[in-house]
């Protein structure tokens, strides 16, 4: 017996460590974190799929083995299935890479594919690794949404930061800018980048930088600063007060600061400074009345003259001062300034503490606060009870000439402006002015009657503080005015408190503090064609001299109301005569067509384009309407070419030519004896004449042919050649537009022809 033995050991202990191997790697693969799977190449079928791949998918094991991820719809982007496997199809290395998949209930998934291929007993296989990265990018992506929202922040509250007006800055620990706002552009003239990182005393001026480095340590142990003033220096060399607040963070050592911009503030300190010194120091009466009329400041000037302290007469009535008779008038003036209205400087009479009457000139004017509204009026009075006396006296040497004088100029004035036929409302306002002058009246007005409507408009006013009366219409018979233009007769009423008027109009005079009015007709040839008024803020004496000037002065206003009624109907005369002579040219015109039966049309056709063609060249309405004419009579001279000639169906001979080319010449001595048709003969004598010289009847060429003559040849040739013709039919518009532009710069302008086409239309 033979016995052969083979020692099996080391392939016992290999057996041994491939069977450990694998079942190491069994469970490494079961228990993997990531999902693992096992892949034939050639069918794609998955062999092999451990437990995280399941989770993550939502399939069993029986569901996923022997079918492809294609069965199961795995990719949700086919296009990332396609380019995986072909890289593992082609032997191109496998990078991974980040896909999207879907599991069983389509819910998307983000994982990190990587594909490892093998070959295993001749046979392609793949092994592939699917990290589940969903969670990982939510997170990703939910910090990145709360880092763009942080940004977001930061811009928000750097933005909110530059749109404040006040500067805001951060200081660090050596006294240096860290931030500043954009608010140092408007304040300082500074760019933000231009003060961060300098020692903030390089903008400060030098006088306080000491103090400002001072109150910068306070803050830095512990004090809050709220009133700190301090200048800098604007970058254009101004000087800028600010207004700070500070407070310093134990947390990072810096300084946070607001400063507002307080140079006007400080500027008005001072003003009122000087003003407050300037009104204790003056002499006249400076008096402060609250809206009620209330005396809430009196100065040492005022109590030099009333006598009374400042004590005695603040927290009284304004009106303790004035003379009961003047209370209204006065009352009536402070409620229009209380309102925020203008007051001329008036002159009214005050009682002084001792019982003596005094004369000052008195100046109103609202109190405005910063918000532009009326907090109180400030009255301002000198005396003038010395002045007028002497003025008085004055006046009484000279008043009569002085009132002639003031006579004879406004009436040289007024009769200047109706010899040079000036506007009628020129006119009568110059008459109200000299009313108003040398009668001393407050207001003064002029209706003028419209015939056919039975109304009076009012056309001038002068001297009215808030009514608008322009345009405004009475009926006949109606107010004041409406009884003086009624009864032809005027009318004095010196008290219009107890006059008889509609309520409307007392409200009015009320209003304006009118007491006193006096009105006249004004009639011309026994018509009534207006009415004078003059009105008062006190009553006066109709006395002659009074009444004499004022009927110098009506006695103007109706010449001039009638001669602006003679030359508004002259106008219109001369207006229906011009119409007459264009609608005998255009008869003219008709009867040359009807004569030319081949024409018929022509001349009104090429006339509207003329003048549309001149206007875009530029013509002024003026030269237009003798454009307008020339055009219409540019055949004119065809009125001598006989019948025969003119009307010959055929070719011309040389002889005919000759005749018809006199046209021109013709139509000039029809024309030029009449003056008004002189300035439209260019197009009749000259609109036959060519660009290159070859034209007639004078041979003119280029610019020597005017204008007005070019622009109606082109119009002239267009219409001809666009119109049927005994011996032709008419060409096209495309055509004509063609022969046009090709007989541009020998027979016509060309820039004429550009414009012309422009015109029309033709691109």
């Amino acid at each position: 017996m033979s016995l052969f033995t083979r020692d099996v050991t080391e392939a016992k202990q290999a057996q041994r460590e491939q069977q450990i191997s694998q079942e190491s790697f069994a469970a490494v693969f079961q228990a993997s974190p990531v999902a693992i799977f096992v892949t034939r190449q050639k069918d794609k079928h998955f062999l092999d799929v451990n437990t995280e791949f399941l989770r993550q998918s939502g399939y069993t094991r029986e569901e996923v083995l022997g079918r492809s991820s294609q069965d199961l719809g795995l990719w949700a982007d086919q296009m990332d299935r396609e380019v995986a496997w072909s890289m593992v199809d082609g032997h191109l290395p496998v990078h991974s890479r980040e896909v999207l998949f879907l599991n069983k209930t389509g819910a998307e998934m983000r994982g990190v594919l990587s594909i490892i291929p093998i070959e295993l007993a001749d046979e392609a296989y793949v092994i592939g690794f699917v990290r589940d990265v969903t969670e990982e990018k939510r997170a990703q992506q939910q910090l990145q949404a709360s880092e763009a929202r942080a940004r977001h922040i930061a811009e928000e509250l750097q933005h909110t930061l530059d749109l404040s007006l006040d500067l805001i800055v951060s200081v660090d620990s050596d006294h240096r800018f860290s931030t500043v706002s954009a608010a140092s552009r408007q304040i300082l003239g500074y760019e933000p980048e231009e003060m961060i990182g300098h020692p903030i005393v390089d903008f400060i001026h030098p006088d306080d930088r000491g103090d400002t480095v001072k109150e910068s340590q306070r803050v830095r142990d512990g004090h809050t600063t709220t009133t700190y003033q301090n200048r800098y220096c604007h970058k254009d060399g101004s000087l800028v007060w600010l207004e700070w607040s500070a407070v310093m963070l134990p947390a990072n050592g810096m300084v946070y600061g607001v400063g507002r911009d307080i140079t006007q503030r400080r500027i008005d300190e001072e003003d009122r400074a000087f003003l407050a010194a300037i009104v204790q120091a003056s002499r006249n009466v400076i008096i402060g009345l609250s809206l009620g009329g209330m005396i809430r400041f009196w100065n040492p000037g005022a109590q030099a003259l009333y006598g009374y302290t400042a004590d005695e007469a603040i927290g009284q009535p304004v009106t303790f001062l004035v003379p009961e008779e003047f209370h209204a008038r006065e009352e009536a003036f402070f409620a229009r300034v209380r309102q925020g209205q203008q007051v001329q400087p008036f002159e009214a009479w005050r009682i002084t503490k001792a019982g003596q009457r005094i004369l000052v000139l008195v100046t109103l004017a609202p109190i405005l606060n910063a918000a532009g509204e009326v907090i109180g009026v400030s009255r301002i009075a000198q005396d003038i009870t010395a002045l007028r006396t002497a003025e008085q006296e004055v006046q009484t040497l000279n008043k009569s000439l002085q009132q002639q004088l003031r006579q004879v100029n406004g009436l040289r004035t007024i009769d200047q402006s109706i010899a040079v036929g000036a506007e009628l409302g020129v006119t009568l306002g110059l008459i109200l002015d000299n009313v108003r002058d040398q009668l001393d009246m407050d207001v003064a007005t002029i209706l003028l009657l419209d015939p056919q409507r039975k109304t009076l408009r009012y056309t001038v006013t002068r001297g009215f503080y808030t009514a608008q009366l322009e345009a405004s219409v009475l009926k006949l018979g109606v107010g004041l005015a409406g009884r003086v233009a009624r009864t032809r007769k005027p009318l004095s009423v010196p008290d219009l408190a107890t006059g008889e008027m509609p309520p409307a109009w007392r409200a009015t005079f009320q209003e304006e503090g009118l007491t006193a009015y006096y009105g006249v007709p004004l009639i011309s040839k026994g018509q009534v064609l207006g009415v004078l008024e003059v009105l008062c803020h006190e009553s006066w004496p109709l006395s002659p001299e009074w009444l004499t000037t004022f009927e110098t002065l009506t006695s103007q206003a109706t010449i001039a109301i009638d001669n602006a009624w003679l030359f508004e109907k002259l106008e219109h005369s001369n207006l229906e005569l011009r119409l007459a002579y264009d609608a005998t040219i255009e008869g003219w015109a008709r009867a040359l067509d009807l004569r030319d039966k081949e024409t018929e049309g022509h001349s009104r056709r090429v006339t509207e384009m003329t003048v549309e063609l001149c206007q875009m060249l530029g013509f002024t309405p003026g030269q237009l309407i003798d454009v307008r004419r020339g055009a219409l009579l540019h055949d004119m001279g065809k009125m001598g070419i006989p019948d025969a000639v003119l009307l010959k169906p055929g070719k011309l001979t040389d002889e005919e030519w000759v005749l018809m080319k006199k046209h021109p010449e013709y139509a000039v001595n029809l024309l030029s004896p009449i003056e008004f048709l002189r300035p439209a003969l260019e197009i009749p004598q000259h609109h036959h004449e060519k660009w290159d010289g070859s034209g007639y009847p004078a041979g003119l060429a280029g610019e020597a042919i005017p204008l007005v003559a070019r622009a109606f040849a082109v119009v002239d040739v267009y219409d001809a050649l666009t119109s049927d013709r005994p011996y032709r039919k008419a060409w096209t518009r495309e055509q004509t537009i063609t022969h046009l532009q090709n007989s541009s710069g020998t027979h016509f302008d060309p820039e004429i022809v550009e414009v012309f086409i422009r015109m029309i239309g033709q691109p």
